[in-house]
């Protein structure tokens, strides 16, 4: 590799922050070399090896006080962070040595840059939290409308489509307190006996206890690796939900019907996505397992009579409540970032000129 100067440097640099999602978990990992070399003279930032397996356990104590989770991507993909085409160790070195005569100042532009996504975030949750003190004023399609301006969080909008769709289904469901209820016939009472112990694992179903009942509910699945189109959201009762709100193609719609194994699937997209699954449902055989497709327009009408409508006395306050709770969950750094920059003593640092500007 040719010599770089630190402007160089610092346009690779920018090149991971701007590619990363809201977790930023490889612009941290670099953060977290540089910090470390920074307290440790025994670490050489122009040898991997040096900081390779140790930098994922570093990254990973930040991440889990700020965002309550780790990088569940394989090693060899965590890795891939040090390749030439990302940080390799050359590059890093040069910004090592700047941010060590410099008292940090690479660390701080990294996590001010994180703080940067945040912002929009953050933003986010006034929106909601404004929407918990006054339901009847919150309006969904402003808040789908802020994630589609903020280039930052673009890449993240499909956690926010889930959280909205989670949070009106679980509502809805556990007020209209449908039940569900599995029962073994009494015709198969011998075959119930023969494999009582299998029915009890499987179906929490013995001789003695033939049935059971438990209100419905709505789960997510969790934070997901962004390349995955599995199963965002499930249903006890049967159904599983795919959100996405990145423009779908034909092959991508496939792909997310295929991957999922159910014959109750739902789908939950964009308007003009949805007439592109519909046309596909008529022409390939896997329409019949979609269940249904739930458009963008009607999560906002939902909404609006959740919010508004006749029964708006006994939904709004917990579809909101349940919102509010739902954003803090998957963001919880917003409130943590402060207090970890004020320890680390980046606020008592002057950014140079240079690192002013994004690259």
């Amino acid at each position: 590799m040719m010599n770089l100067d630190i402007e160089q440097a610092k346009m690779k640099l920018d090149k991971i922050i701007n590619k990363s999602r809201s977790r930023f978990y490889k612009p941290i990992q670099i953060a977290e070399v540089l910090y470390n070399s920074r307290i440790d003279n025994s670490i050489d930032a122009s040898n991997k090896e040096d900081y390779r397996i140790k930098s994922k356990l570093w990254r990973d104590k930040v991440t889990n006080r700020l965002l309550k989770q780790s990088s569940t991507s394989s090693s060899r993909f965590q890795d891939d962070i040090w390749n030439d085409n990302a940080m390799p160790p050359q590059v890093l070195k040069i910004l090592d040595d700047f941010n060590k005569n410099n008292m940090g100042v690479v660390e701080k532009y990294i996590y001010d840059k994180f703080k940067e996504k945040l912002g929009v975030i953050s933003s986010i949750m006034d929106i909601v939290i404004a929407g918990v003190s006054c339901p009847k004023n919150f309006q969904l399609d402003n808040l789908l409308s802020l994630f589609r301006k903020e280039a930052g969080i673009k890449r993240s909008i499909d956690k926010c489509y889930e959280i909205i769709t989670y949070s009106l289904f679980e509502t809805v469901v556990n007020q209209l307190e449908a039940e569900i209820t599995v029962k073994i016939p009494k015709k198969n009472n011998l075959l119930l006996q023969e494999f009582s112990d299998l029915s009890k694992v499987l179906l929490n179903i013995s001789p003695e206890k033939p049935e059971w009942t438990e209100v419905a509910h709505i789960y997510r699945v969790g934070v997901t690796n962004a390349a995955d189109r599995g199963l965002d959201m499930w249903a006890n009762f049967g159904p599983v939900i795919q959100v996405k709100h990145l423009t779908l193609n034909s092959t991508q719609a496939e792909t997310i019907v295929d991957q999922v194994e159910s014959d109750h699937i739902i789908i939950v997209c964009r308007d003009a996505d949805a007439s592109v699954i519909s046309i596909l449902m008529k022409q390939i055989g896997w329409g019949r397992r979609v269940r249904g497709i739930v458009k963008e327009s009607q999560l906002i009408e939902w909404y609006n009579r959740c919010l508004k409508g006749e029964f708006s006395k006994q939904l709004s306050q917990l579809l909101m409540n349940l919102l509010q709770q739902s954003f803090e969950d998957e963001f919880p750094e917003v409130t943590g970032i402060i207090e970890f920059c004020q320890e680390r003593q980046y606020t008592d640092i002057n950014l140079p000129e240079l690192w002013c500007k994004n690259t």
